[in-house]
């Protein structure tokens, strides 16, 4: 025959019950508002006429993404976004992939260089930024004076259609292939010994080796690596910014400076959201192209 439970061992069961609810109450709260509702209040703005600092708004529906997608601002921002995340990232990868390789086959003093090469990634981008902007300058700068100590002739690295694009992806290359670097280091050394040694003893070299084992068995780690530079490709503002704002006559305006420009200088909140959804919808597809491919990159 059953006992009837006590009361407070009734009430402590369903606390223990509760108690794990509770303690991923915090995360929930913090990806509900600093994640969820930030989107969810873009989406409604994007559907508004609003101009930032007036009370007055009005419901346009679907008007902002009419005029966005009727946009040649839009569009040439679009296509300078997607040539700035490609370079950026194949660069980026592939350097970082160099630097990984050039680490592990010299283990001494291994940590240091990882450092070093960590360093641009640890900087605050805008004062290295600063910096750079300084070391292009058409007249002071470091790189044209020593263009012309070797005869050549001064270049406005930033002020110049042909160069501008250019030096800015140069610039994020310097500052994003460190952070691969580290990905790149840590898949090398999960990679079997054992394999490289049965790889030497049928004499494969060492070009061979890396294309039939190194470079298979990265993969899981090279499209973990893409999927984030894209993502801070898509999110770049801070370099381009500083270096060129756009310019010069938009060549190098991406969606997130078009953003900000739309939203801070002409105001139009609206519309400035609706360019936020956009590259919202981006970043999201790439999440799912990241799931969807995961399964044809790992080897067992």
């Amino acid at each position: 025959m059953k006992t009837a439970q006590p009361a407070h061992l009734a009430r402590w069961a369903g606390w223990r019950l509760l108690n794990p609810y509770l303690l991923i109450l915090p995360f929930f709260a913090f990806v509900g508002l600093f994640v969820f509702w930030p989107v969810a209040y873009s989406v409604f703005l994007s559907t508004m006429e609003w101009k930032l600092g007036y009370a007055s708004r009005e419901f346009v529906l679907l008007d902002n993404y009419v005029k966005l997608f009727a946009s040649r601002e839009f569009w040439d921002a679009t296509v300078n976004t997607l040539v700035y995340t490609v370079f950026m990232v194949v660069f980026s990868i592939g350097f970082g992939l160099l630097l990984s390789l050039a680490i592990t086959r010299r283990e001494r003093f291994s940590s240091m260089w990882q450092a070093v090469f960590f360093l641009p990634v640890a900087a605050t981008m805008a004062a290295m930024a600063v910096v750079w902007r300084y070391i292009f300058d058409a007249n002071l700068g470091t790189l044209n004076a020593i263009l012309q100590q070797i005869g050549l002739r001064r270049i406005d690295w930033l002020n110049q259609g042909s160069t501008a694009m250019g030096a800015v992806i140069f610039v994020s290359v310097w500052s994003n292939a460190g952070y691969a670097m580290v990905y790149f280091v840590a898949g090398l050394s999960a990679i079997p010994r054992a394999l490289y040694e049965a790889a030497d003893m049928d004499g494969a070299s060492p070009v061979r080796k890396f294309f039939a084992i190194t470079w298979p068995l990265l993969s899981p780690t090279t499209l973990f690596v893409m999927i984030i530079m894209m993502v801070r490709a898509l999110g770049s503002f801070d370099i381009i910014k500083v270096l060129t704002n756009g310019g010069p006559v938009g060549e190098t305006r991406v969606l997130s400076l078009l953003l900000y420009q739309e939203a801070f200088q002409f105001f139009d909140t609206g519309y400035a959201s609706g360019i936020a959804v956009v590259l919202f919808i981006l970043v999201l597809a790439l999440a799912l192209l990241q799931m969807k491919v995961e399964k044809w990159v790992h080897y067992q």
